[in-house]
């Protein structure tokens, strides 16, 4: 058994949080191709006609047509996120470094797992809502742009760019917005269905689980509330403990793109039931490669302890290099463009 089991787990649950985020970028690039077919759609059909000699009624019909367009592009988004499958994975992986140091764990039962998926909220509404929500933000500045196209009478190459945008011409277009929001929604609808089956299994296993504890990302993306709420503890029901007195708030993530997570704070031995045991050290720190680290190292800190063996498999040989060089950070290596995994990935991944 690792000399402090709980620094043992929140290492555990770091190197979980790199995966997770990698696996949030493929399915950001996921749904980049769905937007990127939904602009082409949208370019043709703007092409179809010469919009700038329509009457009113024919813009009209062809602003409902493209509402369609959109409405259906992002209804094809939803499904190609497999939370359900997602939270069961991120299960497997909470009970996994527990039975590697002896302890019996159990995984939720199908029903709560269900319950958890559905359940997942972000800043107080579903994923669901979230996706209706940009669904309508873009129809309607879509139909706004090209109602503001007609009537200035600027030609249709014009309207064209005004939806779709020109990199040449320096213009971003609405895409790139539409982009930018559904990554942020991608990243933290990933990040909370993983932490809600984090959290389910931490209850689930209450037997040898007595609460969780905030390790937050500390770099210069990291927000105030989650510096404030960087190593608070709480009970299994939420309730402050060993000193916090910030409310749990359903726990991380805090915010659009928040990179926080929470890991078990387990029963001593007396507490368990075991005799004749000295109980482990609470010493500050997390185990490492090199050694014991404070228990508030970075993710960019914990990366730098590991050799460089290990920074390449999970980064990658060549941005690893360049992050090394330190020519590109973190936060670009987790993007869209970094090494992204599938859900049978991330399950291999355990």
């Amino acid at each position: 058994m690792p000399k402090n089991l709980d620094s043992y787990l929140a290492d555990r649950a770091l190197t979980r949080q790199l995966y997770l985020m990698r696996f949030s970028a493929g399915e950001q690039k996921k749904v980049l191709a769905v937007l990127v077919d939904m602009r082409a759609e949208l370019v043709a059909k703007l092409r179809a006609g010469d919009v700038t000699d329509f009457t009113r009624g024919r813009l009209k019909t062809l602003l409902k047509q493209c509402e369609a367009v959109i409405d259906h592009g992002y209804g094809q988004i939803q499904t190609t996120l497999d939370f359900e499958g997602l939270a069961k994975v991120e299960a497997e992986a909470t009970i996994k470094p527990l039975a590697a140091v002896g302890l019996e764990a159990s995984i939720p039962t199908v029903a709560t797992m269900k319950a958890v998926v559905n359940g997942s909220l972000i800043e107080g509404a579903k994923s669901a809502d979230w996706w209706a929500k940009q669904s309508n933000d873009l129809a309607f500045k879509f139909a706004a742009q090209v109602r503001q196209g007609v009537s200035q009478g600027e030609t249709l190459m014009d309207i064209v760019r005004r939806v779709a945008g020109s990199e040449k011409l320096g213009i971003p277009g609405i895409f790139e917005g539409a982009r930018q929001n559904a990554f942020a929604l991608v990243h933290t609808s990933v990040m909370q269905v993983a932490a809600d089956a984090r959290l389910a299994t931490y209850r689930a296993n209450s037997d040898i689980i007595k609460g969780v504890r905030q390790l937050s990302t500390m770099d210069g993306h990291t927000t105030p509330r989650c510096v404030a709420y960087s190593g608070a503890e709480w009970d299994l029901d939420g309730n402050p403990i060993n000193g916090t007195t910030l409310p749990f708030n359903g726990g991380p993530p805090r915010h659009w793109g928040c990179r926080s997570v929470l890991t078990s704070i387990t029963k001593t031995f007396k507490e368990l039931g075991i005799k004749g045991l000295p109980e482990l050290p609470d010493t500050g720190e997390r185990a490492s490669d090199l050694g014991p680290i404070d228990r508030k190292t970075t993710m960019d800190q914990f990366l730098k302890m590991h050799d460089k063996e290990w920074q390449d498999k999970m980064l990658g040989k060549g941005k690893a290099q360049l992050w090394r060089e330190g020519k590109i950070t973190l936060q670009d290596l987790v993007s869209g463009s970094g090494r992204e995994l599938s859900l049978k990935q991330l399950r291999e991944a355990i």
